[in-house]
């Protein structure tokens, strides 16, 4: 009997997420890897593994830019632009190796990621009622749960 593998569940994970889900796992995916690239700084690696995470945090902000960009809802510009920002600091922070701007680039996804957490429950609620709300959140992660909202939507 052979069990699936960690890359075969994170491809079923995120072919059967629903667009908030996707959006949640990008935020996520944005924070690890700058807390990744934190704890690199904190320890003095200045070793190129430093810019390969930043590469990938870099990569994530750019998807989140392109998909709100694409969005016609009124939220969407403000949104993209915001996320524009993000992956300027981020791409200045990476080519002048610059922890502070790191620090607080992180410090805005992770606001975004709070500011959007808050925006899924109130909409699930709206959509489902308050005795519904469980059934809807749909992903955890394993500190929190996470609620899910899209743009799209």
């Amino acid at each position: 009997m052979s069990y699936p593998s960690k890359s075969q569940y994170l491809d079923s994970k995120v072919q059967t997420a629903s667009q908030p889900q996707l959006h949640m796992m990008l935020l996520d995916g944005a924070i690890r890897f700058g807390r990744q690239a934190q704890k690199a700084w904190a320890e003095d690696d200045e070793s190129i593994a430093i810019d390969q995470i930043m590469a990938r945090m870099i990569d994530i902000v750019e998807a989140m830019v392109n998909g709100t960009s694409a969005g016609t809802e009124d939220s969407s510009k403000p949104l993209s632009e915001q996320y524009a920002f993000i992956y300027r600091e981020l791409t200045a922070c990476r080519l002048n190796r610059d922890p502070k701007k790191l620090n607080a680039c992180l410090q805005l996804i992770e606001y975004q990621r709070e500011t959007w957490k808050l925006a899924c429950k109130k909409l699930a609620e709206e959509i489902a009622g308050p005795s519904s709300t469980t059934v809807l959140t749909g992903m955890h992660s394993p500190k929190t749960s996470v609620e899910s909202f899209s743009l799209e939507a």
